[in-house]
């Protein structure tokens, strides 16, 4: 087994490729060696972009393919004509002239273009890829609703759309909130001047129109008014590197400080990814927290609400730096507020006197296991061998324990009967019932000050340590 790191650092020295710049990769074996690194593309992950270099291979210009900045000049004259004389093709994926149709001649074409259809191309648009660099899933209707109403909640004024299209029209057509899209897909040129899209790389902050591109996205940047309020809005493809999109999401808010001459301000985030990545997230952006709401896509095959959905509903969540509190969830499409979370949830998510919270993170009502002391799935059954209700009876607990994160030291690879911070403290014995460090019945282990106290915990800026980290 291998292990693949991203050394996300200042890319500004790393070689281009037609995405933008590259970034550094280690790959370790399972005893932690080096066998290789290497700089690779960080927004193809399916081997279309072919660019890698070894990173101690001199690199040259010539080497490179280092992008230019394409000229916006046909889009523009395409885009200002009167849409009588606008004709999509579906076979070249752009927008031309009824005078250039000997050029599109036995294509399949889309001729049908209204203002208002022009206006919302993801409508009409196909989605590159279902599961390339490109992913494209559209929102749903009522999925969009519930983000307009979270974001109005908000008082939001301006959105940076980070490959969110669908949402970035819903605004700019249904609302009078200002929205700038960011995506690499440059198709939106046929349908946005540069006010509205820049063509874009979210995993490394490129931008391919330069330095003007790169003035615009900052000038969009400022408050000019008291009242103004700005928020980042990502749904990315669900296999990327998380790595990447944080440091993105840091660029911008350093950016976002710089111009506005702040000294240290967060943008509120919204990020778009499977509640089972949660761990990902979280470990590059300890301040995320996960909105108990489903989100649905039109073109998904399971990722959406009706027969042919999962049983338990949509696992794609909205994770968020915003105070869950401030944000309520619609209760036509079920979801309830909790008093004693003060947050909103869905209504097959019920609240746990002892883990003290709406413990459901799947959809489905998690049951309270009294030997863990702590909430399962209800398909969960405890093995008395790993010390946790498991997915599977009859399942390999060593390799099942790797999996694992420890509920004590909260680090991957054992759990509790097995940390290694008890052997190397010696802190105290494990209880027996109730809270595994204290035995108090009203609380889990998570929530124990004893824990936190032994482990010396620290929490700074959103970021996480502990005594087990310092050691190491």
């Amino acid at each position: 087994m291998t292990n693949l790191e991203v050394i996300v650092e200042d890319l500004s020295g790393n070689p281009c490729c037609q995405h933008g710049p590259t970034v550094l990769f280690h790959r370790t074996d399972q005893n932690n060696a080096t066998i290789e690194k290497y700089y690779a593309c960080t927004a193809s992950r399916d081997g279309k972009c072919p660019f890698k270099v070894g990173a101690s291979t001199k690199v040259t210009h010539d080497s490179v393919n280092v992008p230019e900045e394409k000229s916006t000049k046909n889009y523009d004259a395409v885009r200002n004509s009167a849409i009588s004389q606008k004709i999509y093709c579906i076979q070249c994926q752009q927008l031309f002239l009824k005078c250039n149709a000997e050029d599109h001649k036995n294509h399949k074409l889309f001729d049908k273009l209204s203002k208002d259809v022009l206006r919302q191309p993801t409508r009409f648009l196909a989605p590159l890829s279902m599961d390339g660099n490109e992913a494209q899933y559209f929102f749903s209707d009522s999925s969009l609703a519930c983000i307009e109403h979270m974001l109005k909640q908000l008082n939001v004024t301006k959105v940076i759309c980070l490959g969110a299209p669908r949402l970035h029209e819903h605004l700019l057509v249904k609302t009078d909130i200002t929205s700038l899209l960011l995506d690499i897909d440059i198709r939106f040129h046929w349908f946005y001047d540069q006010s509205q899209y820049l063509c874009y790389n979210m995993f490394n902050h490129f931008f391919f129109g330069g330095k003007t591109a790169e003035t615009i996205f900052n000038d969009y940047l400022k408050i000019n008014k008291s009242a103004e309020q700005i928020c980042i809005f990502t749904d990315p493809p669900f296999g990327c590197r998380t790595e990447l999109l944080a440091h993105t999401i840091d660029r911008i808010n350093q950016t976002y400080n710089s111009v506005n001459l702040f000294v240290q301000q967060i943008l509120p985030t919204f990020w778009i990814f499977p509640y089972f990545m949660e761990t990902y997230i979280k470990k590059q952006m300890p301040s995320m927290e996960m909105i108990d709401y489903q989100v649905n896509y039109t073109n998904h095959r399971t990722y959406h609400s009706g027969e042919k959905g999962l049983k338990h509903g949509s696992p794609v969540r909205i994770f968020t730096n915003v105070p869950l509190d401030l944000l309520q969830l619609p209760a036509n499409e079920g979801y309830k507020w909790c008093s004693e979370c003060q947050r909103s949830v869905h209504r097959t998510n019920l609240h746990c006197r002892v883990c003290r919270k709406c413990p459901s993170k799947n959809g489905s009502t998690y049951r309270h296991c009294k030997k863990c002391n702590w909430c399962v799935k209800p398909n969960y059954v405890h093995c008395t061998t790993c010390g946790r209700c498991t997915q599977v009876q009859g399942h390999n607990c060593s390799s099942y324990r790797k999996q694992l994160n420890c509920r004590i030291c909260l680090k991957k690879g054992h759990t509790e009967k097995g940390c290694h911070f008890w052997r190397l403290f010696k802190a105290c014995k494990i209880a027996k019932s109730g809270c595994i460090v204290c035995g108090n019945t009203q609380h889990t282990v998570i929530d124990c000050d004893e824990r936190k106290r032994l482990l010396n915990e620290n929490y700074f800026l959103g970021h996480y340590d502990n005594k087990m980290n310092r050691v190491d």
